[in-house]
Order: C-alpha cells, then sequence, then structure tokens
C-alpha cells in the first residue's frame, strides 16, 4: 500500500480486518451458548497492533545503509493476525460451557462500535483523496 495510502490506512485496513474475525468468533460464541462442552473464544489484537505500528517508526540505533538493522524487530501491519484464545469465563455451566451470553452480547456491541468507528475514520481519508485528487485537476 505504499504511495498513495500512508500507515494509517494500513493500520485501518488492518484494524477492521480483525474486528471483522473478531466478529465473527464473538457471534460463534453466541450461536453455541447451548453447546455441551463448549469453549468461548475471543480475538486479541490490539497490543500487537500497536508493536507493529511502534515498529514503523525508527529504531533506537542510527542506520547508514537500508540492509543493516536499527535494534527493532519490524512486523508489519499486514502481517498481524491476533491470537484466539479462550474467553475466561469462572462460572462455566455443568455441561461444561463456558459461553456467559452478557459478557459476549456486550463484547459484540463493543466491536460492532470500534468498527463503524473505524469505517467512518476510512470513509473520511477516501474523502480526503477525493478532494485533493479534484484540487489537483
Amino acid at each position: 500500500m505504499a504511495g498513495l495510502f500512508d500507515i494509517r490506512m494500513t493500520l485501518l485496513e488492518r484494524s477492521l480486518d480483525l474486528r471483522t474475525k473478531r466478529n465473527e468468533i464473538l457471534s460463534s460464541n453466541i450461536a453455541n451458548q447451548e453447546t455441551p462442552g463448549y469453549k468461548a473464544r475471543d480475538l486479541v489484537f490490539e497490543k500487537a497492533l500497536g508493536e507493529a505500528l511502534e515498529a514503523q517508526t525508527p529504531g533506537p540505533m542510527r542506520v547508514t545503509d537500508p540492509r543493516h538493522m536499527d535494534g527493532r524487530r519490524p512486523l508489519p501491519l499486514e502481517m498481524v493476525r491476533g491470537e484466539v484464545i479462550q474467553s475466561a469465563n469462572p462460572n462455566a455451566s455443568l455441561d461444561g460451557n463456558t459461553v456467559d451470553m452478557e459478557r459476549e452480547m456486550a463484547k459484540l456491541a463493543e466491536n460492532q462500535v470500534a468498527y463503524a468507528a473505524l469505517t467512518r475514520m476510512v470513509s473520511h481519508k477516501i474523502g480526503q483523496l477525493k478532494l485533493a485528487m479534484q484540487s489537483e485537476q
């Protein structure tokens, strides 16, 4: 995405992808609330995204050649996958199911609000690009 789009657009794109994946996982939890032995899962990715974004900034060491290492372990934003974890619920049902419906619905709502905010940011960024292209003509 180099050139036309900057690192922020890459971050927004990756965040949207991960929010979509998290939505699928949370929806699966809700759909399996009555499945004996089902273990609720979640996707965590915010820390990994933050670390990948931080790795995009210059490192603590001065480099004189692009092939030199700058002291960071950069993970491109595009490579962040997040980690699927088991949701902690100390009150599992008698059949071993760990889905807490209220908690899952709250997480799903929070994820949907974050997704909507991200889509507004992408729309705004694209609007800025359109405006810039129109002023060039």
